[in-house]
């Protein structure tokens, strides 16, 4: 956080959003000239007219009708004016934020697209979720209240001090009156301090604000636990612990954003009173004294909302803080600077592999494989052997700490992530169903192909019979995550996935631990078909699988300990494969 503070105050991250400017800059460029002219018309040209139309009407005695309606029409044609700049700055500053929002909005989710996988082992969803929307939705309209007021009010006080200057240089008695204007430094000192708790306060709420998204989150990913454990009244009193939290961060901003408008008003209403009585004392008329009372009005009132601003601005100085603290974080596992090009390829091989999460203990130690196409292989051992890690390193999850891995000779460091992860399919024990139809979800696995395509797909997965079964047939929602089908289910469809997907390399993480024995008989001659002429990877620790097995490798401490066909190593009585295989025959029986 305190390197994203550096770069917030030393405006180095505000490149990052220069581009998005562009984008709007039609309407940025109509935002500044109406607020300009809102400026001086509110600042100068209200005064003015104001002292025009009083000395006319109340000094010359009796004047015309037409005269009269004339002069005093002339307020109202300068304040139609203005209003119009207003509604002009207004829809054009706003559509600037809101361009910009969108786009922050893509930025943030893009990065979290692209963030190491550790990065998600360590953040909770509820902040990340804070972050992609409440913290934008803040930024946004810091950008949209900035925007509005940045030129338009400082314009307003420019003006106003121009009417004064006039003013007093027309008519020297009331020259003192721009004492007034030397005191509004002054009022910069409570608006720097409230500013600075402002900033603080609104960290705090953020930051309460994320727990609230995180416990709803964690309890809706653990609702039947919940349940189960008849933990409802546990959970809402936590829930309510946390909201009160936010309550009261929430207050204490509120406390500082409605504090000092006040005090201003109170500062800028002495100073008319003041005003008041030095021209009624100096026998000023009543043409000057209109024209003050409205330069003197439009010199404080932009102090206020300036003010005023700057609370929001600390505000959005705080989200904009912890959007910069995400979006500057590294991106360890990306393209290359010069990518080899890549078609399709297959084999996939282990050269002396070391790797640890996040530097710690190593997973694997001097691993060595050689995979090809045509084959199917097993990773075989005890739960923390590192066989999932080795699927990762396949697929570039993580990147190894020494050796290399090569698929079709190429080190994986070398291609294109994209070109990479399309020459493989994967189905993993838990599968990720999006919320949508099953139609849409059978189609992540090739977004182009054909309704033929996805049917024929789902007949090879043994998913298209429950499927037709259903209400809604292919058109079915299956619900936050697949909730409403079966872990079966949810199994068939992502095994229709990878046929529809077709890649070379295909791997089977416990693709079949959710099926009952005979659906995994009724597949496995489907299966069959699809790992024919792939280099087909199976983790599994259903020995029933290995029917299909070409060759498997033992894994224990992080090496190969073992490899050899099924056959043969359920031959050697004392090899490791013998006995987690009896173990498993003991635990059927």
């Amino acid at each position: 956080m305190t390197a994203a503070k550096d770069k917030f105050v030393g405006y180095g991250s505000l490149g990052r959003y220069a581009g998005l400017l562009r984008k709007t800059k039609i309407h940025l460029l109509l935002a500044i000239v109406s607020g300009v002219l809102y400026g001086v018309t509110s600042g100068f040209g209200i005064p003015i007219t104001l002292k025009l139309a009083s000395r006319t009407l109340f000094a010359q005695g009796q004047v015309s009708t037409l005269l009269l309606f004339t002069f005093a029409s002339l307020p109202l044609m300068v304040m139609a004016l203005r209003a119009g700049f207003e509604i002009l700055n207004g829809y054009c500053v706003n559509y600037c934020g809101q361009t910009i929002l969108q786009e922050i909005r893509v930025m943030v989710f893009d990065k979290i697209q692209r963030l190491p996988l550790e990065f998600f082992k360590r953040t909770e969803p509820g902040e990340l979720i804070t972050r992609s929307l409440n913290d934008t939705s803040i930024l946004q309209s810091t950008i949209i209240a900035v925007s509005q007021e940045i030129v338009k009010q400082p314009m307003s006080l420019v003006g106003a001090i121009c009417a004064l200057t006039y003013l007093c240089w027309r008519q020297s008695d009331v020259a003192v009156l721009l004492v007034f204007i030397c005191a509004i430094p002054l009022i910069a000192v409570p608006v720097k301090l409230i500013g600075e708790r402002m900033r603080e306060k609104t960290l705090t709420l953020q930051r309460d604000t994320e727990m609230v998204m995180t416990h709803l989150a964690h309890n809706l990913s653990a609702i039947q636990e919940v349940r189960a454990f008849a933990m409802e009244d546990s959970e809402v009193l936590k829930y309510r612990s946390t909201c009160e939290r936010v309550m009261r961060s929430v207050m204490e901003t509120v406390k500082y954003s409605v504090i000092l408008s006040p005090i201003i008003e109170v500062i800028a209403a002495a100073g008319v009173g003041v005003a008041m009585v030095y021209t009624y004392s100096r026998g000023i008329g009543v043409d000057v004294f209109i024209a003050l009372t409205g330069a003197l009005y439009f010199s404080y009132d932009p102090i206020k909302k300036l003010a005023r601003l700057n609370n929001q601005v600390k505000a959005g100085a705080a989200s904009f803080e912890r959007l910069e603290d995400l979006l500057s974080r590294p991106e360890k596992i990306g393209d290359p600077r010069n990518p080899v090009q890549v078609g399709t390829v297959s084999n996939v091989s282990f050269q002396g592999v070391h790797f640890g999460y996040d530097g710690e203990v190593e997973v694997l130690r001097d691993l060595n494989m050689d995979m090809v196409r045509g084959n199917t292989y097993a990773l075989v051992g005890s739960s923390g052997a590192g066989k999932t890690t080795i699927i990762n390193l396949i697929l570039r999850f993580y990147d190894v700490g020494s050796g290399r891995v090569t698929i079709g000779g190429i080190d994986v460091r070398d291609m294109r992530l994209h070109d990479l992860r399309r020459n493989i399919s994967m189905v993993p024990q838990a599968p990720a169903l999006i919320s949508g139809t099953i139609f849409e979800n059978i189609l992540w696995g090739a977004p182009r192909a054909t309704h033929s395509d996805v049917i024929e797909a789902a007949k090879k997965a043994h998913a298209h019979d429950f499927i037709t079964e259903l209400d809604g047939g292919y058109e079915t929602n299956v619900g936050e995550g697949g909730m409403r089908l079966s872990g079966g289910q949810k199994q068939r469809i992502a095994l229709a996935r990878a046929f529809l997907r077709n890649a070379p390399i295909l791997i089977l993480d416990e693709a079949t631990s959710a099926l009952d024995a005979n659906s995994e008989h009724a597949i496995r001659g489907a299966m069959e078909t699809l790992v024919a002429d792939k280099t087909a990877i199976i983790v599994s620790h259903r020995f029933t699988m290995m029917s299909m097995v070409d060759k498997v490798f033992v894994i224990d401490g992080g090496r190969v300990v073992e490899e050899g066909s099924p056959r043969e190593l359920e031959r050697r009585k004392d090899s490791l494969y013998f006995s987690l295989y009896q173990k498993q025959r003991g635990e059927v029986t």
